[in-house]
């Protein structure tokens, strides 16, 4: 009885450590913060993945010229060499416009 014990117990700590790890997998994964494309500096822009030096530039000098982007669909439009997976993944990534959920994931929304 006493072995039986010991063996559950290391099996429920092997399931603890496991759950603990995988839930800071997860939350590395995760954006640690938002990054608005219509406010943000080209520097501020390249801290998201998949916006480097260039599509950065692009992106404020497309702005500046044209106003703010209104959406993801806005801005592959506007802004020559992204395209629809790109802003996907950039948006996965923390880039938000104006707080407001690109129309990629508003897509999934259901509303009643």
């Amino acid at each position: 009885m006493k072995k039986l014990n010991q063996t559950f117990n290391i099996r429920s700590l092997r399931q603890s450590l496991l759950a603990l790890a995988l839930g800071s997998l997860m939350a590395l994964s995760a954006p640690s913060y938002a990054v608005n494309i219509n406010s943000a500096s080209a520097e501020i822009l390249q801290n998201v993945k998949g916006i480097g030096p260039t599509r950065a530039k692009a992106i404020v000098e497309e702005r500046e010229k044209n106003g703010p982007f209104v959406n993801s669909e806005d801005l592959n439009i506007r802004v020559k060499g992204i395209g629809q997976k790109s802003v996907e993944k950039m948006t996965e990534s923390g880039l938000t416009f104006d707080g407001v959920e690109p129309l990629t994931r508003a897509k999934s929304i259901k509303i009643k």
